[in-house]
């Protein structure tokens, strides 16, 4: 999808100046709709980085690490994104945080049944109680450019974006495999080494720091 125009931009969450944001991040904090997620464990709004920028990364899920450290994409897929970004050794943008508003197609950790401290992936049914959460997400920040990482989220992202008349025409998805571990097959039959990878997310990351020193707000 192509980005064309500018996007209203909002204060980061929590902020008097996006009430509508504050109010969806209660919403997804209280939400039980999922019992296959006994005991729901979700992020706080304090995990979400920033909504300033305009760009938007989604995972898939919670892994269990990041979720037990309170902070996003710190286990090891999420380390990877963030490796892939302090490459680039920006002054400003040193973590994910500074970049990114980020969120998850399920907001809850998909805990393996014989193991809550493991991950699994989420669930159809989990991605399509989710899926009005994500929606309202992409309608309130208005995103120039949304990172995915992983088939789930691409696919529930574009989906979402096609529901919103507002976004279609003015986002640009961009998109990446899961980067865990379990997945370095399927990465690599993309790209030559897990390096390159890295190097690939990267770059995206240094196009996207470029856009905003230069104030732009088109593709």
């Amino acid at each position: 999808m192509s980005s064309a125009g500018s996007s209203p931009r909002i204060k980061a969450p929590g902020d008097a100046s996006s009430p509508a944001l504050s109010i969806l991040q209660q919403e997804i904090a209280n939400c039980a709709i999922c019992d296959s997620m006994k005991p729901w464990r979700r992020f706080g709004p304090a995990a979400s980085g920033t909504a300033d920028t305009g760009y938007l990364l989604v995972g898939e899920a919670p892994g269990h690490v990041s979720w037990k450290q309170g902070r996003r994409f710190t286990g090891p897929a999420g380390l990877l994104i963030r490796r892939s970004l302090a490459r680039l050794a920006h002054p400003r943008f040193r973590d994910l945080e500074d970049l990114f508003y980020m969120t998850d197609t399920v907001k809850c950790h998909p805990a393996a049944r014989a193991n809550p401290a493991a991950n699994r992936s989420p669930r159809r049914a989990e991605i399509r109680a989710c899926a009005g959460h994500l929606r309202r997400e992409l309608a309130i920040l208005k995103p120039s450019v949304v990172v995915t990482f992983g088939k789930a989220a691409e696919q529930a992202v574009a989906e979402a974006i096609g529901q919103e008349a507002g976004l279609q025409g003015l986002v640009r998805l961009v998109t990446f495999p899961h980067p865990s571990p379990r997945n370095r097959r399927t990465i690599l039959q993309a790209y030559p080494s897990m390096d390159a990878f890295e190097l690939a997310i990267a770059g995206t990351f240094r196009r996207l720091i470029t856009r905003l020193e230069r104030g732009r707000h088109d593709a």
